[in-house]
């Protein structure tokens, strides 16, 4: 059985939605065993060494990374399956359902690759971008913007059930 930790952090609850959703395919279709951690400034390190792959999540938001994910990046996770994903409503992911490729490959590469590469010090096997939401309670539908989509969510935790047997 692999050990799987998701840790995330989360503005408006995309990211949380999707870790839990990523969780519940690994859990249902490839029998991991795991835990979700919601990362904040107050915590002091966490214990990832029982774990076998290590998911990390972010929220873009204001043109920026939650700061203690992204500090969270810092660790050594030599030996670990890594996967990181960010959720990304308004920038990212918008640019990608508009079909606006060439933007779309931009912002991916300033928002999540130049990240990785400056912070994790092993290559992930594998990275996702996935929308998410706005909220705006003066609007009658609660949203500014909302595109977060589960089977994109569901897509990717599969790629990591097969990459992690």
């Amino acid at each position: 059985m692999s050990k799987t930790l998701i840790v995330y952090g989360t503005r408006f609850g995309a990211t949380q939605k999707s870790s839990e959703v990523i969780a519940r395919e690994l859990k249902e279709k490839f029998n991991h065993e795991v835990e979700i951690i919601k990362i904040s400034k107050e915590m002091k390190k966490i214990d990832y060494s029982n774990y076998d792959n290590i998911i990390i999540g972010s929220s873009i938001a204001y043109f920026s990374w939650i700061r203690s994910v992204k500090n969270f990046l810092k660790n050594d996770f030599t030996g670990k399956n890594v996967f990181v994903f960010i959720s990304s409503a308004g920038l990212t992911y918008a640019a990608l359902e508009n079909e606006e490729v060439e933007k779309y490959n931009k912002r991916k590469k300033f928002f999540l690759d130049k990240v990785l590469e400056r912070r994790l010090n092993v290559k992930p096997l594998s990275t996702a971008v996935f929308g998410g939401w706005i909220k705006n309670e003066d609007k009658p539908e609660g949203y500014d913007l909302y595109n977060w989509k589960e089977e994109d969510m569901i897509q990717w935790a599969e790629e990591i059930g097969k990459l992690t047997k």
